[in-house]
């Protein structure tokens, strides 16, 4: 009688998985374009990208052609004219107002988000384009609208700034299956506080983001070879934009006019921050070395406006391309099952996810599983060698037919 007691308490618990769809790939290459484009090869391709539709929108060659690089440079222009813009100074907060007041003209949703880091603090600006699809995936383009305390930063980040002020401007005007939110960081320069803050708050949230990409510095070119060329960063698992955009450089290179140089994961822009809590994340840097980088002389004489238009279009190409995946599978498309004894005894504690549809996709999710007493919302701890485990996992898989996850041969504490 007293164990059959027990066993009711050993019931209170939870098991709480979530899964976040991130790519999932499907068969077929979907281009609307009247001409055919044969994929290229690239070892730096993902896997969850490899067999994914690359999806053209049909009015990429409306949209390109409406980088404006004369709008370009009275952006930087003004952001130059507030002078050195250090986070935390007024001149930043001027900034951020002009960047604010022309946001909102694109009819998009804009918002201030607060942070602080020990005795550093600032906003980020964020303006949102809704998605259409049912799904619920979130692509980001961002920028730093902070400079060093030297600098009147045209081309670091102004460059970046005013390429997004364009791209938000261009795409409020069409539809994309995912949500685009357009990010302009501060406290880059201090150690990209700004985007730390608001990459740990997305983590937190659980928000689905399918993909990030950083502009930073992608104005300066002298040479005829400096400007045909721009950098697009990325480590292993962010490969799959850089195939994209290499595509759209390749199929639009009479308006873009760039070629695609692959360079590895950069250490030191907003994307960062998103990779390190698991997003995939990259960058599009000048290919040029800017001599004036860092210094009172980072102006716009010394930047190139045509430049600047081709580093925007080959952002906006690529952008338009991400948001514009559409996904086979939802989270409706999966089933969880979970079944175990009691857990006073060695436990036998299966987790498993079934694909409803593997025939047609596989799906690369997160999967986090946390383990809790239900009245305490405290974790289980399994004991083993006098060492508490809390039952608390985070995994990304790709899923075919099924995923399980087997929990044996562990003993949990007291009164479980």
């Amino acid at each position: 009688m007293k164990n059959k007691k027990s066993k009711k308490y050993f019931l209170i618990c939870i098991f709480q998985i979530i899964i976040l769809l991130i790519i999932p790939s499907i068969q077929s290459v979907m281009l609307f374009q009247e001409k055919e484009f044969s994929l290229i090869e690239s070892k730096q391709v993902n896997k969850t990208i490899q067999n994914s539709s690359i999806i053209i929108h049909p009015h990429i060659h409306e949209m390109l052609n409406r980088v404006d690089k004369s709008v370009l440079k009275k952006h930087v222009q003004t952001i130059q004219d507030f002078g050195p813009h250090p986070t935390g100074s007024d001149e930043l907060e001027l900034v951020g107002d002009y960047i604010f007041k022309e946001l909102i003209k694109t009819g998009l949703s804009v918002e201030w988000h607060s942070w602080s880091s020990g005795e550093k603090s600032g906003k980020n600006i964020i303006a949102t384009l809704p998605g259409i699809s049912k799904t619920d995936g979130i692509v980001i383009i961002c920028a730093h609208y902070d400079s060093i305390r030297v600098s009147p930063g045209a081309d670091d980040d102004g460059s970046g700034v005013a390429s997004i002020l364009m791209i938000a401007d261009i795409m409020s005007d069409y539809f994309f299956n995912a949500t685009v939110k357009f990010i302009l960081f501060s406290g880059e320069e201090q150690g990209l506080l700004g985007s730390k803050a608001y990459a740990e708050m997305a983590f937190e949230n659980g928000d689905n983001i399918i993909g990030v990409v950083a502009l930073d510095k992608i104005g300066y070119a002298v040479t005829s070879e400096e400007g045909m060329k721009i950098v697009h960063h990325s480590n292993i698992e962010s490969g799959w934009m850089v195939y994209i955009s290499k595509i759209i450089s390749e199929l639009y290179f009479d308006i873009i006019g760039l070629n695609i140089v692959h360079y590895s994961q950069d250490p030191g822009s907003d994307h960062l921050s998103f990779v390190q809590f698991g997003y995939d994340g990259t960058d599009f840097v000048r290919y040029a070395i800017n001599p004036f980088y860092h210094t009172s002389e980072d102006i716009i004489d010394h930047m190139n406006m045509t430049y600047l238009g081709k580093a925007c279009g080959i952002a906006l190409g690529t952008l338009t391309s991400i948001a514009s995946l559409s996904p086979v599978l939802t989270a409706d498309d999966f089933e969880i099952a979970i079944k175990g004894t009691y857990l006073s005894e060695p436990a036998q504690v299966s987790i498993r996810i079934d694909n409803k549809r593997f025939r047609e996709d596989t799906a690369n999710v997160t999967i986090k599983i946390k383990m809790k007493h239900i009245i305490r919302d405290e974790y289980v701890s399994a004991i083993k060698k006098h060492y508490n485990i809390p039952c608390n996992w985070s995994l990304t898989k790709e899923i075919g037919e099924y995923w399980e996850f087997l929990i044996d041969g562990r003993k949990y504490s007291k009164g479980f």
